[in-house]
């Protein structure tokens, strides 16, 4: 009797181990690494010159962040194909984003030039379907939504210039970081077309438009000991943290493993 229970238990658990390994041999694995841009896209202080607001009738306007474009970045993605059809598939992946704005002041007397840096590491999962498949090159469209998890380091503002007085030029240079680092949560829809190039290689472009900060904003002034902006240069008289819209442009190699 305790034979027949035991070979009976012995061989539940080799059909479960093959049921497992089969269920794993239909999942395919992509990994996508290339260009990734980004781009804030609302009205908030983070694009304004770095001299703030173009409104000079206010003495105690908020310092911009001179982030008016799109910023350079990469990205590396990679893929879980759900279904034999490749219709469904979760993305995992990771964008960093460097972003960078100047500005130039030059007087009389004197000139001078100020740059702001801040990294972006923005982690990220979610949901992907594929809607529709073309026949050319085994293209196929795809729609998606994706939960992120932003850092953002503490910036750098770096100023340069000379003063000129009296014939003679008096250089004068200053870096310093004037935000700390902080953690925000965040959410993205996306629309993007992939195609073969060479078996297993493939082309994967796509946008997405989200919201940078949708949760964990400091909503506190600057009087009440807040952050400020997620972005901007200095929280001098700055109000609660705003929303910050962004678009997302990847273009990357991707290869079926």
């Amino acid at each position: 009797m305790n034979t027949t229970r035991i070979a009976h238990s012995i061989l539940v658990l080799v059909l479960v181990v093959f049921a497992s390994v089969d269920t794993i041999s239909q999942v395919r694995f992509r990994l996508a690494s290339g260009l990734s841009t980004d781009w804030i896209t609302n009205d908030n202080p983070a694009v304004y010159p770095l001299t703030g607001s173009d409104d000079t009738t206010q003495a105690s306007r908020p310092f911009g962040g001179a982030y008016d474009g799109s910023q350079v970045g990469w990205g590396i993605r990679g893929y879980m194909d759900l279904d034999k059809q490749k219709t469904f598939r979760i993305p995992v992946g990771l964008d960093v984003f460097y972003y960078s704005g100047a500005q130039s002041v030059v007087g009389t007397n004197y000139r001078l030039r100020v740059e702001h840096t801040n990294t972006l590491y923005s982690a990220f999962t979610g949901f992907e379907w594929s809607f529709v498949e073309f026949p050319l090159a085994f293209a196929r469209a795809y729609v998606g939504g994706e939960a992120r998890f932003l850092f953002v380091s503490a910036n750098t503002v770096q100023s340069q210039g000379v003063n000129i007085a009296n014939g003679e030029v008096f250089p004068f240079s200053n870096t310093y970081s004037s935000k700390p680092s902080t953690f925000r949560m965040g959410a993205m829809a996306r629309l993007g077309i992939e195609g073969e190039l060479y078996y297993p290689v493939f082309l994967n472009t796509s946008v997405g438009y989200g919201i940078m900060n949708l949760l964990g904003r400091d909503t506190r002034t600057n009087a009440q000991g807040g952050r400020g902006e997620l972005l901007t240069s200095s929280d001098l008289n700055e109000g609660g943290e705003g929303m910050l819209q962004h678009l997302n442009f990847s273009f990357m190699i991707q290869v079926r493993l």
